[in-house]
C-alpha cells in the first residue's frame, strides 16, 4: 500500500530550481553527499506543519539563488481519507513584502487548516542543541504539540501574541489606561483558555503514558505552574498586566506569569535534559516526540523527519525508531551521508540518492 504522501515538487526552492520526487514506500532514506539539498527536502516538507518550517528561516532566504526574487512553489501530492489531494504552497514577493498562499485542490485555505490533515515531528541536531540549552525553543515545540492536540489553541496563541504587541505599542505611545484596561481583559480571557487547553492535554498525554508499554527511553513529565495550580497562576499573571501599566520610561512588558511559557519540563530518572549525556539526551526527546505522535495519532497523516539518522543513533535505535514508526503508521523521511546497505535490515525502506 503507497504511503499518504505520495510525491513533492519543488520550484525555485533553495539549491532546487525544478525537483520532482515520488514515494512508493512507508519509510524514504536521502543518501548523498553533503550540500547536495538532503535537508532542504525534509525542510520542504515540514512546511506542512503551520509556520517556517524547522529551520525557522526568513521567507526571503528561501528561493534559488539564481532567482532570489521569483516565486517559490511546493506541491504536495497526498491521500487523506481515501481521497486524492493537491496542496500547494506559494511563496511570492509583492511590494518588496514576501507572503505565503495555501491552496488545497485549488482551493485557498488558511494555514491552521494544515492541523485537520497533517502533525509532524522533526529530529536534526540542530533541534537537539536548541531543545537542550533553548528553553523558549523547548517551549514553542510544547504548544506546537498541543495545537495538534486542540487545532483552536493555535488561534488562540497567534492572537494572544498580537495583543501582547499591541499592547507595547499603546504603552509607548500613549497613557490611555482604560484602552491598556480593555486590552488586559482581553489578555486574562484568552491567557484562561490557552491554559485550560494546555492542563487537557496534559492530563490527557499523561493518561497515554501511563497505559503505553514502550521499549523506548523512559522520561517522565513535570507540569509548570501554570499547568499545575492554575488559580493562583492567572492571579498573578492579572497582577503582572496591571503592573505594566504603571512601568517605566522603557515599557518593556513583564512575562514571569506568561500562558505562553506555561509548559511542562521532561525529565529521565529526574534529571534534567542538561544532565544527561548526549546519547540520552538524544534518544530522551526522540522518545518524547515518537510518544506524542502515537498519542495525537488520530485521522491524520502523521510524519517524522530525522535528519543524518546515522550522526544521531547506532543501527539498533534506528531499527527501534523506524519499527516503532511502522507498528504506528507513521510516514518517515531520513537524511544520511553514510553509505550504509540498508535495504536488506529494515523493511519497507526506499533509499533515494539525491546528487
Amino acid at each position: 500500500m503507497k504511503p499518504p504522501l505520495q510525491g513533492i515538487h519543488l520550484h525555485n526552492y533553495r539549491n532546487f530550481q525544478n525537483f520532482h520526487q515520488t514515494f512508493d514506500n512507508n519509510h524514504t532514506l536521502f543518501k548523498g553527499r553533503n550540500a547536495v539539498g538532503k535537508t532542504n527536502i525534509l525542510e520542504a516538507i515540514s512546511f506542512l506543519c503551520p509556520g517556517t518550517g524547522f529551520r525557522k528561516d526568513s521567507i526571503q532566504n528561501i528561493p534559488n539563488d539564481e532567482h532570489k526574487s521569483d516565486p517559490v512553489l511546493i506541491h504536495y501530492e497526498f491521500i487523506h481519507e481515501s481521497l486524492s489531494n493537491s496542496l500547494k504552497i506559494d511563496f511570492s514577493k509583492n511590494d518588496n513584502r514576501w507572503s505565503k498562499q495555501y491552496l488545497l485542490n485549488d482551493k485557498k485555505i488558511q494555514q491552521q487548516h494544515l492541523l485537520k490533515i497533517f502533525q509532524l515531528f522533526w529530529f536534526t541536531e540542530i533541534d537537539k542543541v536548541y531543545f537542550i540549552k533553548d528553553i523558549q525553543y523547548q517551549r514553542n515545540t510544547i504548544n506546537r504539540l498541543a495545537c495538534y492536540f486542540e487545532p483552536s489553541l493555535f488561534q488562540l496563541l497567534n492572537k494572544y501574541t498580537k495583543l501582547r504587541r499591541e499592547k507595547k505599542k499603546i504603552l509607548q505611545s500613549t497613557k490611555e489606561i482604560s484602552w491598556l484596561k480593555s486590552l488586559d481583559k482581553q489578555l486574562i480571557d484568552i491567557g484562561e483558555k490557552i491554559i485550560n487547553h494546555k492542563i487537557n492535554f496534559l492530563k490527557s498525554f499523561q493518561e497515554f503514558l501511563h497505559n503505553e508499554e514502550s521499549e523506548l527511553f523512559i522520561f517522565e513529565i513535570n507540569p509548570s505552574f501554570g499547568l499545575s495550580k492554575k488559580d493562583e497562576f492567572l492571579n498573578k499573571f492579572g497582577q503582572n498586566l496591571s503592573d505594566e501599566n504603571q512601568w517605566p520610561q522603557d515599557h518593556r512588558l513583564q512575562s514571569e506569569y506568561d500562558p505562553l511559557k506555561s509548559v511542562f519540563d521532561i525529565t529521565h530518572q529526574d534529571k534534567n535534559l542538561t544532565q544527561l549525556s548526549s546519547a540520552q539526551s538524544k534518544l530522551l526527546i526522540l522518545s518524547f516526540l515518537l510518544q506524542c505522535a502515537k498519542f495525537l495519532n488520530e485521522n491524520k497523516i502523521t510524519i517524522f523527519l530525522i535528519d543524518e539518522i546515522f550522526d544521531n543513533f547506532d543501527m539498533i535505535n534506528i531499527q527501534k525508531v523506524i519499527r516503532y514508526c511502522a507498528e504506528n503508521k507513521f510516514q518517515t523521511f531520513f537524511s544520511t551521508t553514510d553509505n550504509f546497505a540498508l535495504q536488506g535490515d529494515i523493511n519497507n525502506l526506499e533509499i533515494k540518492e539525491v546528487l
